[in-house]
This record gives C-alpha cells, structure tokens and sequence, in this order.
C-alpha cells in the first residue's frame, strides 16, 4: 500500500544509519579534535533530545549481551562525557575516535542534527573547501519611497531585522510545499557570520526511512550552505556540494529555488527585499569577509585599503602623506656605506651593490605601496585564485589604407567565431544583446579580448610583479591592484564597467 506524501519538514532528531554515504563521507574527513569537540557539543544538556546515544539503559530487557560488541555501553551522559574527556587529553588518530562515535555510542544512527553540525564544522576547519558567490541583499524599491544608491553608502537602514525563529518560520513556508528539507542555523563565536545550512531531501517523504535509503544519485539529497556576516547587506551562498561531488541539473535547480526563498523570507508587506549579483565569486571565506563583510560595501579595496582596516590613526577626510621613514632609511644607508669598505666575508658581498638598481627597487617598492596599501599580501590569507575581464575599449584607430585590410580580416573572425561552438554553459563575460547594441552604435571596431588571471592569490601575485618590475606600479589600471572588489568584470577607459550601481558586467 502507497504511503501518501507529508507536507512536513525533516526534525532534528531523524537518524540515518551509520554506513549511509552522507555519513561515512562527512565523519571521515573530521580531525581527531573536530570530533570530539562535535561529541562534547552533542552530550551538552540543550542538544541530549536530538543527539540520543546508545546507552545501557536502552539496551532492551532480557537482551542479552553481544559477544561481537565492540564498545561496552556508558550508564549515563556524565560517564560518556568523561570518556571523551579522557579521549580529548592523551594522543591517538581520528579512526580510535570515529569508530568509538560510530559502533559504539551511536551505533543506533546518526541524526540530521548532528550531521548538519559535522558539515558546519568541517566548513570551518577547511574554509577553502566550498565555492561561494556573494549577493547583496536589496531592498525592492516602491514608487511611493525616495530612491536612494545604496551601493556607495554604508547606511543599514535599509536592511531587515535578522531574527532566527522567525526567518526560519518564513523560509520553510516558502519552501514545504516544493521540497522536503532540514534546516540548521547557527551563529559562530569564532567567526562574524551566521551559517544556514538546508540538506534538500528530493522525496515527498519526510520519514526515517526515505531518508536511509542510500541513491548513487548525484541529485538524491543535496547541503547547501548560506553565510551572513554580521551587520552586512552580503549574503554567501555555496556553488558546490560540501564533499566536492559535480552537482546534477535537478540539484542546481533545488539549490536556486532555496536562494530565491531566502529574500522572500525576509519581505514584509511593507518592505520587499531581492538578492542582486555582486560579481563575487572566491573559494576563501576570509577573503569574502574582506570583500564583501561588514561595512565594507563601498569595495575599499586595493590602495584604499589603508582607509578601511585603520593603518593609521589620521583621519580619511583629513590625509596628510609624511616622511617619517626618511630618517631611519638615511640611517640605513650610512651603515651601508661604511659596511661597504670592510673586508668581504661570509655573507658579505663582494663588491658593493648597484646603487643605481637598488634604488630603482626602492622606488617601485614604494609604487607598489601606494597603489596597494596593505592588501594583495602573499600571507594574508584573503586570496582571491580567479580574476576574469573583459575589456571593451574600440581597438585604436587606423589610416585608411589599412582600413579595408582590417575590415576583411574582422569578418573573417567573426565567421570563424560563430561557426565555433562553444562548450558548455555560456559565460558572465559573454557580451548581452544591450553591449552589442552599444558596441554597434560607435564607429570604432571593439575585439573581444578577456583576460584571466588564475593562481592562489592573484593580486598578491601581480603585486610581487609589480615589485620585481614586470608590471608597471604607474601605468597600470587600478581594476589590477583589487580596488575593483569584483571576480569578473567588464573593463572600458581603464575603470570597472557598472549597471544598475553594481561593479563589474
């Protein structure tokens, strides 16, 4: 006999087997200390409903015990939280801990809560293992209100009252009747941001057993992750499963539908709020918290980023450059000079360097200072490793002998480049039908040339460039030095293109 389909949302206290993929996949990559401080989470008085363990009292009556048992059942909570206290204090592997959680004290299953708290915990102890794209949380504008630009003002008032109980009310409203899904979300004390995390169970079941059933099915059952910073318009949402298996079209889809609820969640009848693109996307969160954190909406990037983090005490409005290193450097290079006729030695030069070629480094040292400020530093770690353009400046104008030369060899490229097909999804830095409508109006040809810039901090790198003078440090375009705060953009006349007050395409 059929079961019907509920209209309920997955509690906290559903468990999945111990072997389920979810589960094996998720525990496996946890560090010894991760798990058990998870433990120590799970044992605390507030999470006992949802985080049961096995112990001896749940052992039925008249049930024997199992010779092939592993781990001998803690009488109470206090006993367990000793065990793993002890666990916590003396030295061992992950495995001595994991097979303790899972065949012993929780052999009975892992439930959706205790999952969702390893995933979250996982995210924080790798913060690099998740792609994220930032969007800014937009207020709808009415015609009845005054307009304001938001995005060159740092004003909050625009933004809703963040309470929990009830964005969550809102959200799974929104969501019930489309999926069944779990919610969790928690605020982190190390960290200023609140996670929300939705598991997307792609059944019209919510029970304990449609959710052990384990699919090979890349689209069964998906995490997706949300961040908040605190006092920030941002939202970060997650590109990519938290194991790093390639997401299906069906799952996308689910994970679009949850994006599209969480304005709607926070909307009132008197307030509309939308998620807008910010052209952000990085795999590093404290990158994201420097791009895109609290107060940082105004992209104070690149050699503005001495305004921002408060490098010195002046006051913005009020800078004055000073030349307080100047004494320190003459002393430097008296002590060089003299240096400079004793005998060479072990680690001494043999001859005194190039006065010249020092002094060039010197200088482009002090170029590239200016135009970085304190951003773009090799241990930052705020790395940025993709940084895509588009530049759409008309190529620079010819006689007219070469005229009809360049006008032939144009169309030739633009045959072969609409016989070529492209794999794939189509590109953000593909041009929409308003760019070509622009770029036709003008009399000048516009190539289509993009650039990549691809490492493990792309802008550190091109500073290190700058520094060795591979780069010019004065020639070239602020939108090269981060002041952008974009992963991808359009370039004309050296700046950053906007739309709708919005960096980049």
């Amino acid at each position: 006999m059929a079961t019907a389909p509920d209209y309920k949302n997955i509690p906290h206290s559903h468990r999945l087997p111990v072997r389920h993929r979810e589960v094996q996949r998720t525990f496996t990559k946890l560090s010894r200390q991760s798990l058990v401080s998870l433990v120590q989470q799970w044992l605390s008085k507030k999470n006992r409903d949802f985080c049961k363990p096995y112990l001896l009292s749940d052992r039925k009556h008249g049930e024997e015990e199992d010779d092939d048992e592993l781990y001998e059942p803690a009488q109470s909570y206090e006993e367990l939280q000793e065990t793993y206290r002890e666990l916590a204090t003396r030295k061992g592997g992950r495995r001595e801990v994991l097979d303790r959680m899972l065949d012993g004290d929780w052999r009975t299953g892992i439930s959706m809560y205790q999952l969702a708290t390893a995933e979250i915990q996982y995210l924080l102890d790798h913060p690099n293992a998740l792609r994220w794209t930032a969007k800014r949380l937009t207020k709808i504008p009415n015609a009845r209100s005054t307009i304001t630009d938001m995005e060159v003002t740092n004003d909050s008032d625009h933004l809703p009252r963040f309470q929990a109980q009830t964005f969550m009310s809102n959200l799974a409203r929104e969501l019930t009747p489309l999926m069944k899904a779990h919610y969790l979300i928690t605020r982190i004390k190390t960290s200023p941001m609140t996670i929300l995390r939705v598991y997307i169970h792609d059944a019209p079941y919510s029970s304990e057993g449609s959710l052990a059933v384990d699919s090979n099915s890349t689209d069964s059952a998906k995490a997706v992750f949300f961040v908040w910073p605190n006092g920030s318009p941002f939202v970060y949402s997650s590109l990519a499963t938290l194991t790093g298996q390639v997401v299906g079209d069906d799952g996308r889809h689910l994970r679009d539908i949850v994006q599209q609820a969480i304005p709607k969640a926070f909307s009132r009848p008197s307030a509309r709020y939308q998620l807008t693109s910010t052209n952000f996307t990085t795999k590093s969160l404290d990158a994201l918290l420097t791009y895109r954190g609290p107060g940082k909406s105004n992209a104070a990037a690149g050699g503005w980023s001495i305004f921002q983090d408060h490098s010195f005490s002046q006051n913005a409005l009020d800078f004055i450059t000073t030349q307080k290193g100047d004494g320190h450097e003459k002393v430097s290079a008296g002590k060089t000079a003299v240096n400079g006729g004793t005998k060479a030695g072990p680690g001494r030069p043999k001859r005194p360097l190039d006065e010249k070629e020092s002094s060039e480094a010197k200088r482009r040292k002090e170029v590239v200072a200016g135009r970085f400020g304190t951003s773009a530093q090799s241990d930052d770690d705020q790395g940025l490793e993709r940084f895509e353009v588009r530049v759409d400046d008309p190529f620079p104008s010819l006689d007219g002998s070469s005229t009809a030369q360049l006008d032939d060899n144009t169309s030739t490229l633009d045959a072969q480049a609409s016989s070529r097909s492209r794999r794939g999804r189509p590109s953000l830095l593909d041009r929409t039908a308003e760019d070509l409508e622009e770029i036709g109006n003008g009399q000048d040809w516009v190539p289509n040339v993009r650039i990549t810039f691809q490492g493990t901090h792309v802008f550190a790198g091109i500073r290190q460039l700058a520094e060795e003078g591979v780069v010019d440090g004065e020639k070239m375009p602020g939108w090269m030095t981060g002041e952008a705060g974009v992963t991808i953009g359009a370039v004309r006349e050296g700046r950053m293109r906007t739309k709708e007050g919005v960096p980049g395409i």
